[in-house]
């Protein structure tokens, strides 16, 4: 009887362990490239902005330009680009709407501080 308490216990523990699975992808690692690091600061401004995000942006770099698409959990499409003769800006669009134009690097110096 003790075995299979302690086997229930362990397997519930790995569920919850496997449950925040899909969050813990979306989360940035310590450092990366311009691509990665244009990603992570789109994430941090959608967060910010308090979007509902269904996808998150998933991008792609073609030399120094890198664009980003996504979706909020109401079907709006996000948009995230940032051009290769301004590499050091992002603009983060949802629908219509732009909801951030500037240094990307601002951002995620702010979400490291948690001044977001």
């Amino acid at each position: 009887m003790k075995r299979r308490l302690i086997a229930a216990s362990v397997l519930a523990a790995s569920m919850v362990a496997v449950a925040g699975c899909s969050q813990v992808e979306a989360l940035a690692p310590v450092g990366g490239n311009h691509m990665t690091e244009i990603r992570y600061a789109a994430i941090d401004i959608l967060l910010a902005k308090n979007i509902d995000v269904l996808v998150a942006p998933v991008c792609e770099q073609d030399g120094e330009a890198v664009s980003c698409t996504g979706e909020t959990a109401d079907g709006q499409a996000i948009t995230v680009t940032s051009p290769a003769d301004a590499t050091d800006t992002v603009t983060v669009t949802v629908g219509d709407e732009t909801i951030y134009s500037g240094k990307y690097w601002d951002i995620l110096d702010d979400a490291v501080r948690g001044d977001l």
